[in-house]
């Protein structure tokens, strides 16, 4: 299948505040990884060091068979200039929509390939209308943020991200600032975009959800991978404590089978 991302001992430092505690993660083309974990447990901050919003301290990424950055003197150095055609193969979706409000769902969409890829506006307009149609907002082309209900906003922000036509997603909680009647509606659109062959690394506690797409289920604590494998081995019958532990915190998942 190939391996879109690659991470070796990954470490992230925040003055004092050692989050990420050497992180070794490969995802291959196609695949759902899911990344679960109690809040503080790095999840975020790995995803913010894979796309680069946060510097790593410490290790290496490698995205597709390319490592990012360069060795020298035992470190390595990452150049902001080197680092902007990276952001734009790996989007990134977040809880909050952070959609303008002044333009409607497709210039949103259009923002990124007319800034950042310099795609003609007729393209822009073409891709914009393409990913709206694909997260279900045909009939929504037009309607401006304030017009459109937390989960169709959060689906315009996926369809944002995919405009840019990435080779790896990102999401990080894009459920957690919806209303509970609202969440399935997001959750679908992932799994849609999953069953679909997109590369995408997924951090949430929607358990439910991560058994059903997930193809790997990574459970981290306190900055390092306890456990990984496929769902049925993480979810279901977790050889670790801690991850026995996280899930029984979570009431609602409960598998008929699940050995914990």
């Amino acid at each position: 299948m190939g391996e879109v991302l690659r991470v070796e001992n990954l470490h992230k430092s925040f003055g004092p505040n050692h989050v990420l505690k050497g992180i070794d993660l490969t995802v291959e083309k196609g695949q759902a990884v899911v990344l679960i974990g109690a809040s503080g447990s790095g999840k975020s901050t790995l995803l913010r060091c894979v796309n680069f919003m946060e510097i790593p301290s410490d290790g290496r990424v490698w995205l597709n068979g390319e490592a990012v950055g360069r060795e020298r003197n035992g470190k390595t150095e990452y150049r902001e200039h080197s680092l902007i055609p990276i952001r734009t193969h790996v989007g990134m979706v977040f809880q909050h929509f952070n959609l303008f409000p002044h333009m409607t769902a497709r210039q949103n969409v259009m923002e990124g390939p007319r800034t950042v890829l310099r795609l003609t506006r007729a393209t822009c307009v073409k891709r914009a209308e393409k990913y709206l149609a694909k997260v279900g907002l045909s009939d929504k082309f037009d309607a401006y943020p304030a017009h459109l209900s937390g989960g169709q906003q959060q689906r315009v922000a996926i369809a944002r991200a995919l405009a840019m036509e990435p080779q790896l997603m990102l999401f990080d909680e894009v459920t957690s600032a919806l209303d509970p009647e609202l969440v399935g509606e997001v959750l679908r659109t992932l799994k849609d975009l999953a069953s679909e062959g997109m590369t995408m690394v997924v951090v949430t506690h929607e358990l439910g959800f991560a058994y059903s797409v997930a193809d790997k289920v990574v459970f981290l604590h306190e900055g390092r991978i306890h456990e990984q494998g496929t769902p049925d081995e993480i979810l279901v019958r977790p050889s670790q404590t801690r991850t026995r532990d996280f899930l029984r915190g979570h009431a609602t998942f409960r598998l008929p089978e699940a050995q914990f």
